[in-house]
């Protein structure tokens, strides 16, 4: 069905392709000889492909050869590609091929000289499962590599459990030390800390002082351990020993995180975490070790925490890496009254933290400002410091909820809320690889949804830009081929966040549609309707709970559309006197999704703010919370719920109701003939 809806929709295409496109045609006609079974005109025409058409397209061709065939030809196919394209994705294609066609020889031959430290582990694992079935002398020593020199994976767990279970290498001579590492860190990985401990204590110097294997025994000595002061002491031992060699900063940063452990060496700390800032071989590395002071910092006094950030915020490398921190840090200020720290922190925060981090310290000080909580650090005539606080949050950066709520408390609508809307703090647009757009849009041109989003997902990998209105094109193929399968709903999304995110472009208005769209339309009109909810309330719950994707699970175990969980779902169906149903089924889980908002906004003094916070963390702890905050701020009557957001005490629940009450307004905006501030006002008065 999805193919004969395709030709009416390809017709918008045509202007965008140049005769590159064009001239590419035979890998498009060998894709759909292939999707038919016609493998030897697919074949033919992959071959025709590699003669003729563009780089890229030529490396797709080979790589399609690589899966047609007899073993013989697959094989074949390998080889050449390995021999056109001498890189490690090419090796892992033809790697993959070799082993599974027992060719053990030729996946050693291919990957001599692979750097153990640099390569993917897939292409380590299927090396070195190659050298042990042929007996490689070399294999034990290959092993020994590959299990100190980084992180362990699936894949070293995976060879290691078929050498455990046939004891090979370590009842051969001169294994003992590979046995201890390969012992040692298999547990690491398991999280069996307490038993790696053990082969620590009894390793006698089996343990190699390498970054890897001192960061492993970090790990174990913080939670294999209760001797967190015997354990910080020989940490400082190791970074004597180790000073001005590459495994020093993980001694000093396990000495600090053992001293902080102990509840009682905070100063101990901190300067173990300063010594590993100035020894620190990498910018994560002194991004790492400054997170872990400004946590300590805080964890002493909420004043202590303040104090940290200012200091080092001009020293931090990527700065996203700290909005955690000040997520945390937020409801402690407003909690102990700390009002006017929010204008400090802002003000030295701006030009070194993200600007959505900025933007929530400037928000929320000109909230306490109104509320009158906070005084003027300035003369404050008519307003003009909570104005100008309010100014600095409509440049938040990704995160629209601050830009959004800016807007209200500024009173702007028309043309000038929609220029603040679609405006983009990306400040420079990379290169766009031509070629990668080139092929996204062919395959949309020929019918091929399918593999626009792993082709969009490995060009993202490989670093390849695709251009602004190229990407919008293919994300609105996919949303309209979503009408027929709704697989390509979430992929739409994706693809349309991705790009408006890092584009420089003034975003049209009609481009946001894609970023909040309203998928399902005739089920969640249907659902509105019948349980006399705002659209733009529940379009803005299914798309931050699902992105639309309706056999979505979490890891918690909620299902579908508007993430329900089985107990919540049996629950609904009792009440609504349903007898089967099946969450992955967008009828059923629109409908007790929107029951179930609906409940909660009844059962919570008619609220949509409370209701989306209950949605994300139950009725109960909303109630207590918002109990708790009124009585903090010293206002048992009311407390506006834009500051009652702030107060939350789950991270969780706090960014899920600012997702929820942004898109909202957005989808009020786009969709409903509402200015933002309108949607805003009905949702945190």
């Amino acid at each position: 069905m999805l193919k004969k809806f395709l030709p009416l929709f390809l017709v918008s295409f045509s202007f965008l392709f140049c005769n590159c496109a064009r001239n590419n045609a035979y890998y498009y006609v060998a894709l759909r000889k292939q999707s038919e079974g016609k493998l030897i005109e697919a074949k033919r025409n992959f071959q025709k492909a590699i003669k003729t058409c563009s780089p890229y397209v030529v490396r797709l061709s080979m790589e399609s050869l690589t899966e047609i065939g007899n073993v013989q030809e697959r094989l074949e196919a390998c080889s050449n590609l390995v021999e056109r394209f001498k890189d490690e994705n090419s090796m892992l294609i033809a790697a993959k091929q070799y082993v599974a066609a027992g060719e053990y020889s030729r996946t050693i031959l291919l990957t001599n000289g692979i750097d153990y430290e640099k390569c993917g582990n897939n292409l380590a694992f299927l090396r070195l499962e190659s050298m042990r079935k042929k007996n490689d002398t070399r294999f034990n020593k290959e092993v020994y590599t590959w299990f100190t020199v980084r992180p362990l994976s699936q894949e070293h767990y995976s060879l290691y459990c078929t050498l455990a279970k046939e004891s090979q290498i370590f009842i051969e001579p001169g294994a003992e030390d590979l046995k201890a590492v390969a012992d040692f860190r298999t547990e690491v990985y398991k999280r069996n800390f307490k038993g790696a401990f053990e082969i620590y204590s009894s390793s006698e110097g089996k343990l190699p002082l390498i970054p890897q294997i001192v960061s492993d025994i970090g790990k174990v000595c913080l939670y294999g351990s209760d001797s967190y002061y015997k354990n910080a002491v020989a940490f400082d031992a190791f970074a004597k020993k180790l000073a001005a060699r590459d495994s020093e900063f993980y001694a000093q940063f396990y000495a600090a995180r053992l001293y902080e452990k102990t509840g009682n060496y905070f100063s101990y700390a901190a300067n173990r975490y300063k010594a590993a800032m100035k020894c620190a071989g990498s910018d994560s590395q002194y991004d790492n070790a400054l997170w872990y002071l400004m946590n300590l910092e805080l964890k002493r006094s909420t004043e202590r925490g303040i104090n940290c950030a200012k200091q080092y915020c001009s020293t931090w490398h990527n700065a996203e890496y700290f909005e955690d921190f000040f997520d945390t840090l937020t409801p402690l200020m407003l909690s102990e009254g700390r009002w006017n720290d929010f204008y400090s922190l802002y003000r030295a925060l701006d030009g070194y933290a993200t600007d959505d981090v900025t933007a929530r310290f400037a928000y929320i000080y000109g909230r306490l400002l109104q509320e009158k909580l906070a005084m003027p650090v300035v003369t404050d005539t008519h307003g003009s410091e909570a104005e100008a606080a309010f100014t600095r949050a409509l440049l938040s950066g990704s995160e629209m909820y601050y830009r959004v709520m800016a807007i209200s408390r500024l009173g702007l609508g028309g043309q000038r809320a929609e220029e603040i809307l679609c405006s983009n703090r990306v400040s420079e647009q990379p290169q766009v690889d031509m070629e990668a757009q080139d092929i996204l849009l062919s395959y949309a041109q020929y019918g091929f949804p399918e593999k626009i989003y792993p082709m969009w997902q490995r060009f993202n990998a490989e670093g390849k830009v695709i251009g602004y209105d190229a990407g919008l094109k293919v994300a609105g193929f996919l949303k309209d081929c979503g009408e027929l399968r709704n697989v390509y709903y979430p992929q739409s999304l994706r693809i349309a966040a991705k790009v408006i995110a890092k584009s420089s472009h003034f975003i049209h208005k009609k481009d946001l549609e894609l970023l909040y769209p309203r998928d399902y339309s005739d089920l969640i009109s249907a659902k509105c309707a019948a349980y006399e909810i705002p659209e733009e309330i529940f379009y803005s719950l299914v798309r931050s709970e699902s992105f639309f994707d309706a056999g979505i699970g979490s890891s918690a175990g909620a299902v579908g559309l508007s993430q329900l969980m089985g107990s919540t779902a049996d629950d609904i169906a009792h009440r609504l006197k349903y007898g089967q149903y099946d969450l992955k089924n967008p009828a059923d889980n629109l409908e007790f999704g929107a029951w179930y908002l609906s409940n909660l906004y009844g059962r919570l003094e008619n609220h949509w703010v409370l209701a989306f916070f209950a949605y994300n963390a139950g009725i109960t702890p909303v109630r207590r919370w918002n109990k708790s905050s009124k009585i903090e701020f010293n206002n048992v009557r009311s407390l506006p719920y834009d500051l009652f957001l702030e107060t939350i005490p789950y991270s969780e629940t706090r960014q899920y109701g600012r997702k929820l009450i942004s898109a909202a307004a957005m989808y009020a905006w786009l969709y409903y003939g509402k200015e933002v501030l309108e949607e805003v006002e009905i949702l945190v008065k």
